[in-house]
Formats: structure tokens, C-alpha cells, sequence
């Protein structure tokens, strides 16, 4: 039997509850989460009990933490800003490195230097010789599409066109303007990158445009491999009515769906005209990944810490050029 993998997550009120709740389904000791008060750790711990029985033990501070014990795996779930010092408080304590998307964002930071912050991270993890991912769990519906496609007998062709419309709730106040994008926008990004493999972005060709609800980015790709691709991006913030996430090459085009199934498991479901195929949660599949490649039992996580850096060039430069119509 596989030894038990302890495991640690650094903000866990949000995004993180998920992180928590797959790192224990998946038969980890979910051991210990960090968070920033005696009163929001106080209620994060009665949270993750709710979720999945969370027996473990909370933390004011991320150092706190990681001094109580050891880690195999430590997610990193905090605020942007904080992505790279509490990534490298990981890294100096040994552990196996999870960091939600983007890789790292600070509005009051230079592009260029964060740039050179997310390259620090992805040495630093290189030298410690651990696994380290980002969470773009998207990545994980390119397989489900082209499941879907052959379950309908459509060929797939290299990509020479890419769309993905991705919108959300975006919290209890929602997003506007370039916060939709920095929320949304390393998604889309993450899947073109899974479709056409790794590559460049054209920035002469690139254009973005944001309005106070909706961000739309245009350019070319240049896979490493395989011919120039168009990648069309729309990313929304609908406060009300039904989400639109939609994504597929060469024009076809596929709906994505997050739902409890009949047994009340959260699921992944693609569908096209009349025909549908569920898929596990895809941040399930990105923790799985990740725990996979700690374990030595797959090659490499869903998404490195190195693809999380090509996908924030991209999403910086898109940025940089926005303008408002």
C-alpha cells in the first residue's frame, strides 16, 4: 500500500476548501491549513469539517504552519500578492508545491518584476528538485473534448482556430473591468496551451479590450509544433442568469457544465447538440495529477509551474495592451 502523503494548504476559505476536500477524498492526511485570524481559522476548521470531517488543525499564519510539522504537499491558496513568499516558505521546508492560478499578480508591482518573481519560483522548485504545479484545472477539458468528439464521431484536426468564453458570479459584489481578466483569464490561456502544446504568443497580433463586464482578447499562437493557431478569448462577469462557458478548435464548439451527479458527486459535464459526457470535477483531476506526479506514478503534473509561467506572460502582455473601448 502507497504510503500516506500528509498534506498542508495555505488559505482555506476559499478556493482552498477544494484543495482540502480532494487532498482527503483522495486518501491524503489532510493534515493542516494556515489562515490570517484566530476568528476566520476558528470558522475555516468548522467549514472543512462540514465538507469532508476536516480533523485536523488550523493555523494563524503560514509560518505557524509549517513549523508544526512536515508537509509532503502544501497548496497555495492565499491572495495573489502573497503567491511567491508563501511558495518559497514551502519550497525552504521541504514540500511538494500546488499554487493556485494566476501565478502570481500584484497591481502595484511592475509587470516585468513579476515576471522575474514567477521565473524565481519555477528555479527555486527546480533546484529543491520537488513537483510544483499551478491549478489551471481546465486543462483537463481538452481530454474530455476530445472524448465528446469521438463519442460523436467528429474528427479532430490540428487547431488553426481557438474560442473559449468563460464567465462567472465573480463573488458577492462581482468583477469588473481588468479584474475580470486577471480572475478569468489564465484559464482560457491554460486550455489553448493543452490543445496546440507548448508555444508563443504573436504579440503583434494581439488585441484586448475591456468593458466594465466582459474582456475580449485576440492573437495568434505559435505552437512550438503544429501550424499557427487564432485564439479568440472571452471572459465575463454575469451577476445573474444562466453562465456561458463554451470552448473548442476549429469551430466546434462545446458547453461546459458543473453539477452534482445522481449519487451527489460535483462532476464535470461537456456537451454538444444532443449529446453529453461527464467527467470528474477538474480541480479533482488537477489535485489527482499533482499527488500522481509526488507519488512517482505520472510523469508530471496537469500543469507545472513552468506552464503557469508561459500562461502569466501571456496574460500580462494581454493585459498590458488592454485598452477600454
Amino acid at each position: 500500500m502507497a504510503e500516506t502523503l500528509r498534506a498542508g494548504v495555505i488559505g482555506a476559505s476559499g478556493i482552498g476548501k477544494h484543495h482540502a476536500k480532494w487532498f482527503a477524498y483522495l486518501g491524503c492526511d489532510m493534515a493542516a491549513f494556515a489562515g490570517s485570524s484566530e476568528e476566520s481559522v476558528a470558522a475555516t476548521a468548522q467549514s472543512l469539517h462540514d465538507l469532508f470531517g476536516f480533523e485536523g488543525q488550523g493555523y494563524v499564519g503560514v509560518e505557524a504552519m509549517l513549523a508544526a510539522g512536515t508537509y509532503d504537499m502544501v497548496s497555495i491558496c492565499s491572495p495573489e500578492p502573497l503567491h511567491h513568499e508563501h511558495f518559497m516558505a514551502a519550497i525552504e521546508h521541504g514540500a511538494h508545491v500546488m499554487c493556485e492560478k494566476p501565478l502570481i499578480y500584484d497591481p502595484n508591482l511592475e509587470h516585468d518584476t513579476l515576471l522575474q518573481m514567477a521565473a524565481e519560483m519555477v528555479e527555486a522548485a527546480r533546484e529543491a528538485g520537488v513537483v510544483a504545479a499551478v491549478n489551471t484545472q481546465y486543462v483537463a477539458a481538452a481530454d474530455a473534448y476530445h472524448a465528446l468528439l469521438d463519442q460523436q464521431g467528429v474528427a479532430a484536426e490540428e487547431p488553426t482556430s481557438f474560442f473559449m468564453q468563460m464567465e462567472s458570479r465573480g463573488g458577492p459584489e462581482g468583477t469588473n473591468y481588468e479584474d475580470i481578466w486577471i480572475d478569468l483569464g489564465s484559464h482560457p490561456l491554460s486550455v489553448l496551451m493543452a490543445f496546440c502544446g507548448p508555444g508563443e504568443m504573436d504579440e503583434d497580433s494581439a488585441r484586448c479590450e475591456i468593458s466594465q463586464k466582459r474582456v475580449e482578447a485576440s492573437f495568434d499562437y505559435r505552437p512550438a509544433d503544429g501550424p499557427v493557431c487564432r485564439a479568440e478569448i472571452v471572459c465575463c462577469n454575469r451577476p445573474e442568469g444562466e453562465l456561458i462557458r463554451r470552448l473548442g478548435m476549429n469551430g466546434v464548439l462545446v458547453d461546459y457544465e458543473g453539477r452534482n451527479n445522481a449519487q451527489g458527486v460535483y462532476r464535470a459535464y461537456l456537451s454538444r447538440e444532443d449529446a453529453e459526457i461527464e467527467a470528474q470535477d477538474f480541480v479533482q483531476t488537477s489535485i489527482e495529477r499533482f499527488i500522481e506526479a509526488v507519488r512517482g506514478e505520472a510523469e508530471r503534473p496537469l500543469a507545472t509551474l513552468a506552464d503557469g509561467l508561459r500562461n502569466l506572460q501571456m496574460h500580462l502582455h494581454l493585459l498590458n495592451i488592454a485598452r477600454r473601448p
